[in-house]
């Protein structure tokens, strides 16, 4: 851990504040899964709830706010058990959609190499509480309304540190495509360069996160500016109104994103997380409803 100091701080603010301005509209980190998903444990009390709101800019001016709320258990020294469902508010053009997601359950372990230093292995699943198929007035909807892509996903990664740096590695791989979704761009009622996303088949992601931590031994605040990569395996696919498999060009390839992250802890058992990030480097399509120009979040942790 970095120690804190002005220059520290000075410097990180310079940093995002030259890469944010801009970016005007690309794609950037959203919940697909792992990457609002924490890789190491966020406290070191036996039991953490934590409730977390955030704002987002979708695609053609859609406006989106998610609600989550987690559980931690921690089961034993070395291994916590971890429980998160979502509920996302999505408004635009088409209306407004307010609906369940998705839940998560991972299980992580601590070990510690032969150095002494920590590395904690992450695995577990995400299930939708839907599958990509809701409607407003029996109007198809694109993916950017949806609030689940409608795939069963395994989830698997590690978190470690190298010298000042806190590394993240995780990949997600949807098993089972349960995606109903039936927008087709030539059939839309509205106007918008919404993708035809009919019987939607997305492929898997691999994410990479570098993160500089600085926090003073005994202060109240932390920061953690970070680069999360997201790599996407493959071009995703849709089905025609033929009734063929056609695969969405430009969808595959490397997301990077600037995130800062600010920590305050309250008191021994309350702390609050706050979360900006924003795209630098975007996939020329991204078909899955996932745009965003910016997020942003503010969550409340509790331990006992």
């Amino acid at each position: 851990m970095v120690n804190f100091n002005k220059k520290s701080l000075f410097l990180l603010w310079i940093i995002m504040g030259s890469i944010a301005p801009n970016v005007v509209e690309a794609q950037g980190c959203s919940d697909a899964g792992f990457c609002t998903i924490p890789l190491r444990p966020p406290a070191a009390s036996r039991n953490n709830i934590q409730t977390e709101l955030s704002y987002l800019r979708g695609e053609e001016n859609t406006d989106i706010g998610n609600f989550s709320l987690s559980y931690a258990r921690q089961i034993s020294k070395h291994l916590q058990w971890d429980h998160k469902i979502t509920l996302t508010y999505i408004t635009g053009i088409y209306g407004t959609v307010f609906h369940p997601g998705d839940y998560y359950t991972t299980l992580r372990l601590a070990l510690k190499t032969h150095t002494g230093r920590a590395v904690h292995l992450l695995g577990g699943v995400k299930l939708p509480f839907n599958r990509s198929n809701l409607k407003i007035n029996n109007v198809s909807l694109p993916m950017v309304y949806q609030t689940s892509l409608g795939t069963y996903d395994l989830i698997i990664g590690a978190a470690f540190p190298i010298g000042i740096l806190d590394m993240n590695l995780a990949t997600q791989i949807p098993v089972i495509q349960k995606n109903r979704n039936s927008f087709v761009k030539e059939q839309a009622p509205l106007p918008g360069d919404f993708p035809t996303t009919n019987l939607f088949y997305r492929k898997a992601d691999i994410l990479w996160r570098v993160g500089y931590p600085i926090k003073k031994n005994g202060a109240k605040w932390n920061f953690n500016p970070n680069l999360l990569a997201i790599y996407h395996l493959g071009n995703d696919s849709f089905e025609n109104v033929y009734g063929k498999r056609e695969k969405i060009g430009g969808s595959s390839g490397l997301t990077l994103n600037a995130n800062l992250q600010i920590g305050y802890r309250i008191n021994q058992q309350q702390s609050l997380l706050f979360s900006f990030a924003t795209p630098l480097i975007v996939r020329d399509s991204r078909p899955d409803g996932l745009t965003r120009s910016f997020v942003g979040s503010i969550a409340y942790i509790f331990g006992w």
